[in-house]
């Protein structure tokens, strides 16, 4: 078990000796706008499956670091069966500071399949002939899911720092 904190990661013993802490909130691909006070930290956490070629990416514009501060991704995975490729749920997060009231966008893409390998990939990937050929890229609308689609997509938050 893992609980992520504004210290890191804390000993499970510490968890159970009561110590209150909880974490950053966590926000997913269904809560799409975030309220945040100035100093406060959360984490936007998405389902993926990289050793199933599912990975996400902090795709370009970034957000205003005016207003928010990126810290930082990782990722997490559970269950699954010892020595099958795949077999557990996971997730990917993406951490952030609130700094200074305002509001910015964040924009994860979400990459299903191994269809592409960084944000960058798919905003502007040349062709063998040298001219720009992207991949179809959609974004999702506000009730859209990770398994609404097969296609790279683009998942926007709404940030709103007070």
């Amino acid at each position: 078990m893992r609980i992520r904190t504004a210290l890191g990661t804390l000993p499970l013993a510490a968890v159970v000796a009561g110590c209150g802490l909880t974490g950053p909130a966590a926000y997913g691909t269904d809560e799409r706008t975030v309220t945040a006070e100035v100093g406060e930290e959360f984490t936007l956490e998405v389902p993926a499956s990289p050793a199933l070629g599912e990975n996400w990416y902090l795709a370009e514009p970034r957000p205003d670091s005016a207003v928010l501060r990126y810290e930082g991704r990782g990722e997490d995975t559970e269950g699954g069966d010892e020595g099958v490729t795949g077999s557990g749920d996971g997730t990917q997060h993406f951490d952030f500071t609130a700094v200074a009231p305002g509001r910015t966008t964040v924009k994860l893409l979400y990459c299903p399949h191994g269809l592409c390998h960084s944000a960058a990939e798919v905003t502007a990937s040349p062709s063998p002939g040298g001219t720009a050929s992207p991949r179809p890229v959609t974004t999702a609308a506000g009730t859209a899911t990770p398994d609404d689609t097969d296609n790279p997509t683009y998942y926007l938050y709404t940030i709103t720092v007070r």
